[in-house]
């Protein structure tokens, strides 16, 4: 942020990066954003799901508030640390899509039925015992083989849905699962193996009774839309990234149009051989876990081909690139870049800010 400011009110207004903004500097996009936001509540409403977005991308209450006033009826987060902020907030409906298991967040999520509606998933027989006093609304994981968390059968999800039945503080709320670790791109094997998971997690619930099944992250919302579609009950999904979209990895992957919301700045800082330019921007900056940034506004021919800590070394065959100058660069998966950033400036489309927004991981 520019050393000169104090307030948000002092900020607004200013051009990013160049009224006063030290380097590297990270920007949400208020056009996109906005845009990305609207885009899916729509598609929601079109398709009759209940819409729980996943905070863990962002963290931030200030866009959680922006999905609520567009439908959201929960909010979904990866752990009860993300649960406790969300409440600290004032969110009253979460969906903590993980197994809770220490006794510490065990304790914590019974406490609060008292006060909020919070759901946890359960994929084997030991998270049942360890829940299985407390009241505590469930949802039972279906996984895959290979993958992530989930019961790897629905045989032996099943039997998990008649342990919950038997607990004697549990509620079964519904059956789960995530597509997204069975599919990596929109190949048609790819798009197959998905449609074969959902409808698996279809055929489940309705087999045990379920009251809601709840499915989806950004990649594949068509396809959740289309193989829930024939479940009777409630259909919800739980997609996050959507929000701040990408360069790379979602814009491959995601059937709508959404557009990238998320830009970082930062300066040559040296061009020490011919064809090198770096940059002071790094792995404590922006995301790096699919792909690396790609920088935005320059020829083809410049691109990232390594991070450091705090170094991007960026391919410069013409010599484009001057120390001193500012690159913009667009990145790859958001759900690895927003807790980096304490604070990001919203912008408009002409780069100047018209808030700041808050991350709280």
């Amino acid at each position: 942020m520019p050393p000169d400011v104090s307030t948000v009110d002092d900020l607004v207004g200013r051009r990013v990066p160049v009224d006063g903004f030290t380097s590297p500097v990270a920007a949400l996009v208020g056009p996109a954003l906005y845009g990305n936001l609207d885009r899916y509540a729509d598609f929601c409403t079109r398709h009759g799901l209940d819409f729980a977005p996943h905070l863990k991308t962002t963290m931030a209450p200030q866009l959680a508030a922006e999905q609520a006033r567009r439908g959201a009826w929960a909010f979904t987060v990866a752990n009860v640390a993300q649960a406790r902020v969300l409440r600290a907030f004032g969110a009253r409906r979460i969906i903590i899509a993980h197994e809770v298991v220490d006794p510490a967040s065990i304790a914590w999520l019974a406490a609060e039925q008292e006060h909020a509606e919070i759901y946890c998933w359960v994929d084997s027989p030991s998270t049942v015992d360890l829940l299985a006093r407390y009241r505590i609304p469930v949802f039972v994981e279906l996984g895959a083989p290979g993958g992530r968390t989930g019961a790897r059968s629905r045989d032996a999800a099943a039997d998990l849905v008649r342990a919950v039945h038997a607990a004697p503080g549990l509620r079964l709320a519904g059956v789960a699962g995530y597509e997204g670790t069975v599919g990596a791109t929109r190949s048609p094997a790819d798009l197959d193996t998905v449609r074969g998971f959902l409808r698996d997690l279809v055929a489940f619930a309705d087999s045990v009774g379920a009251p809601a099944v709840t499915a989806g992250g950004s990649a594949y919302p068509d396809l959740v839309a289309e193989e829930l579609a024939g479940f009777a009950g409630q259909r919800i999904l739980r997609s996050g990234a959507y929000v701040a979209h990408d360069h790379v990895h979602y814009a491959h992957l995601s059937p709508l149009p959404l557009e990238p919301a998320l830009r970082v700045w930062a300066t040559v800082v040296s061009t020490p051989e011919p064809g090198l330019a770096l940059a002071n921007l790094g792995k404590r900056d922006v995301s790096f876990d699919l792909d690396l940034p790609v920088p935005l506004g320059v020829p083809d021919s410049v691109c990232v081909t390594a991070l450091n800590d705090q170094h991007a070394f960026l391919h410069d065959p013409t010599g484009t690139l001057r120390v001193g100058d500012w690159v913009a660069f667009g990145i790859s998966h958001p759900c690895t870049m927003f807790d980096r950033w304490a604070a990001l400036p919203l912008v408009d489309g002409q780069d100047r800010v018209t808030d700041l927004i808050r991350t709280y991981f």
